[in-house]
C-alpha cells in the first residue's frame, strides 16, 4: 500500500520538473524574442544596447518578486515621455520606451515598442508561474468583463478598419491604447497580492509623478524670464498625472494614511503644483476640481462624525475659488493660471478662443460622422471625414486626422454604438467598484479605492478635453489601478471569510472544575465525666 508520504513526494517530484520545463521554455521564448532586437542595436552602434543588455536581468526581477511588473509599469506610465523631447534636462524622455523600434532606429517593419516587450515578458512570466505552480485563475467581475469586451470590440473593429483599406501601421496606434487597458487590468488582478503592492502602485504614482514635478519646476525657474513664454513645458499627458498626484495627496492626509508615502508625497507637493502652473494646461484645472469634490463625497459617506466639518470646509473652499477666479482672471502672473483656465470657459483669449474655435468645428465634424455609421463604426487605420473645413494641423500633430481631441466621441466613431455602449459598461463599473472599495472600513483598500476613482473621473475628463482616452501613458495607469481595485476586493472579501473558515478549528478549551471547597473537620470535645473508657478497661476494673 503506497503511504500518504510517498504521494507527496511522488506530487513534489512532477512539480518540480513542470518548473524545469516551464522556466526551460520561458527562457528560450525570450532568447527568441529578445535575441534578434539585441543583435540589431549592437550591429548599429546604439549606445542604448548597454541599456538593453542590462535590461536582461528584468526577467529575474519579475519571477523573483510577483507584483513586479505592475509597479514598473505604474512608475514608467507617470515618468517616461511618449514623445522625444530635445532639451537637456529632459531625462526621462531620452527613454524611448513609447516609441518604435521603426522611429527610434529606422528599423524597417520593427513596429513594436520597448514597453511592449516588458508586457509580453510580464504576460510569460506571470502564464509560467501559473502554470508552474498550478494556480492560474481567472476570476470573472463586472469590470473585468467590460473591459475584455471593449478589448474585443476593439479587435474587430481593428480588422474591420483594415477590410476598408485603413492604414496598417496607424490602426495598431490606435488598437494600443484598447490593449494597455486590459494587460494593465489583467496584470494587476492577477499580480497583486496583499496591501503592500496596493501601496507599492501609489509609492510608483508618487515616485514618477514627482520626478517630473521636480523636472516642470527646475524649467518654470529657467524659463521664468524666456518671452514670449512657450505654451507648455511638459506633454500633455503630465496633467492628467499631477492632478492624480495631488488628489492622492489630499487622499493621504484625510484617510489618516501615516507614514513615509504621505511625508514623500507631501514634499514632492509643492513642486508638483509649480509643475502643473507652468505647465499651462486648461484640463489639469477643470479636472482637478472634480477630483476633489468627488474626494469630499467620499469622505462624507465614510465618515459619518465629520459631515458637519467636510461640509463646512467645502463651503469655505468653494466660496474662496470663486473669490479667486475673479479676482485672477485676467492676472498674468504663474499661480492666477487656474483662474484664467477657469475663466476662459466663458470669456477665453485669442489664444483660447482659436483652440475653442477648432475644437467646436472637430466636435461638429465627429457628430455628422457618426451619423454616417452610427451602428457599425468606422474601423481604426481610416482617415476621419471633414465635411466642415478645419486647419490642417497634422504638421503639429500626425494623428491628428485619425485620433481628434474629443476621444470621447472618437470612441463612438470607431466602435460603433454596440462599442460606445461597452465602453461606457466599462466606466460604469469601475466607478461603482472603485467607490465600493472607497467605502471599505479598512484604511487601505479605501484609499486606493478613491484614488482609482479619482482617476478614472480624470480619464473622461481628459479624454473630452485633450485626447486622453487613447494615451498610451495614461491608460496603463488606468488599467493597473483598475486591476489593482479587482484584487482589493478579492483580498477583502478572503479577509472577511477568514474567520467563519477557522471558527471550527480553534475550539475554546474547557476549564477543569473548580475544585471543591476544603471542608476542616471539627473535633468534638467532650467534658471529663462524659467521656467513656473502652470496654477492655472497663472489665479489668470490674465496672
Amino acid at each position: 500500500m503506497v503511504g500518504v508520504s510517498d504521494l507527496a513526494v511522488s506530487s513534489a517530484g512532477r512539480t518540480r520538473r513542470l518548473q524545469l520545463i516551464v522556466a526551460g521554455a520561458l527562457l528560450l521564448g525570450l532568447a527568441l524574442l529578445l535575441a534578434p532586437f539585441g543583435g540589431i542595436l549592437s550591429a548599429t552602434d546604439q549606445a542604448v544596447a548597454i541599456v538593453f543588455v542590462g535590461a536582461l536581468l528584468v526577467p529575474l526581477l519579475f519571477w523573483r518578486v510577483r507584483p513586479s511588473p505592475v509597479i514598473v509599469l505604474v512608475i514608467a506610465a507617470t515618468s517616461i515621455e511618449r514623445f522625444a523631447d530635445p532639451s537637456p534636462d529632459a531625462i526621462t524622455a531620452k527613454v524611448p520606451l513609447f516609441r518604435s523600434f521603426a522611429e527610434v532606429y529606422g528599423i524597417s517593419g520593427a513596429i513594436i515598442t520597448p514597453i511592449e516587450l516588458l508586457i509580453i515578458l510580464a504576460l510569460l512570466i506571470w502564464l509560467a508561474r501559473g502554470v508552474a505552480e498550478r494556480n492560474v485563475q481567472f476570476r470573472a467581475s463586472p469590470l473585468g468583463v467590460g473591459i475584455m469586451i471593449l478589448f474585443g470590440m476593439a479587435l474587430v473593429m481593428e480588422a474591420f478598419g483594415l477590410s476598408k483599406g485603413g492604414i496598417f501601421n496607424i490602426s495598431l496606434w490606435e488598437l494600443r491604447p484598447f490593449l494597455y487597458v486590459a494587460v494593465g487590468y489583467l496584470l494587476a488582478s492577477q499580480l497583486v497580492g496583499g496591501r503592500a503592492t496596493l501601496e507599492a502602485i501609489l509609492w510608483g504614482m508618487v515616485i514618477g509623478t514627482g520626478l517630473k514635478g521636480l523636472e516642470g519646476t527646475e524649467r518654470v525657474i529657467t524659463l521664468a524670464n524666456v518671452v514670449p513664454k512657450p505654451e507648455a513645458i511638459l506633454e500633455h499627458d503630465e496633467s492628467f498625472f499631477f492632478s492624480c498626484f495631488i488628489a492622492l495627496t489630499v487622499a493621504l492626509w484625510l484617510f489618516g494614511k501615516r507614514g513615509w508615502l504621505r511625508r514623500v508625497a507631501t514634499l514632492f507637493l509643492p513642486l508638483v503644483i509649480t509643475a502643473d502652473l507652468g505647465n499651462n494646461r486648461r484640463a489639469a484645472w477643470v479636472m482637478l476640481p472634480a477630483m476633489l469634490l468627488a474626494l469630499a463625497i467620499v469622505t462624507y459617506v465614510r465618515t459619518p462624525h465629520r459631515r458637519k466639518l467636510i461640509a463646512w470646509i467645502v463651503g469655505v473652499l468653494l466660496t474662496l475659488g470663486i473669490g479667486y477666479v475673479l479676482a485672477f482672471r485676467h492676472s498674468e502672473s504663474l499661480y492666477a493660471e487656474p483662474a484664467r483656465a477657469v475663466w476662459s470657459q466663458w470669456q477665453p483669449d485669442p489664444r483660447d478662443a482659436n483652440s475653442n474655435l477648432y475644437r467646436q468645428l472637430e466636435n461638429a465634424n465627429l457628430a455628422i460622422d457618426i451619423r454616417v455609421s452610427a451602428f457599425t463604426g468606422t474601423g481604426f487605420g481610416v482617415p476621419i471625414a471633414h465635411p466642415i473645413p478645419l486647419y490642417d494641423a497634422s504638421n503639429i500633430d500626425p494623428l491628428i486626422n485619425f485620433i481628434p481631441h474629443n476621444n470621447i466621441l472618437y470612441v463612438w466613431l470607431r466602435l460603433g454604438t454596440l462599442g460606445a455602449i461597452a465602453f461606457w459598461w466599462m466606466i460604469g463599473a469601475a466607478i461603482v467598484a472603485s467607490a465600493r472599495l472607497a467605502r471599505h472600513p479598512d484604511q487601505t483598500f479605501g484609499l486606493f479605492g478613491a484614488v482609482a476613482m479619482m482617476a478614472v473621473m480624470a480619464w473622461l475628463v481628459q479624454g473630452w478635453l485633450d485626447v486622453g482616452i487613447t494615451s498610451f501613458r495614461i491608460v496603463l495607469l488606468v488599467g493597473s489601478l483598475l486591476g489593482g481595485v479587482a484584487a482589493a476586493h478579492r483580498l477583502a472579501a478572503k479577509e472577511a471569510a477568514q474567520p467563519a473558515v477557522e471558527k471550527p478549528a480553534t475550539r475554546r478549551k474547557r476549564r477543569p472544575p473548580p475544585p471543591a471547597p476544603r471542608v476542616k473537620a471539627r473535633v468534638l470535645r467532650l467534658p471529663p465525666d462524659r467521656v467513656r473508657e473502652p470496654a477492655a478497661t472497663r472489665s479489668l476494673t470490674g465496672s
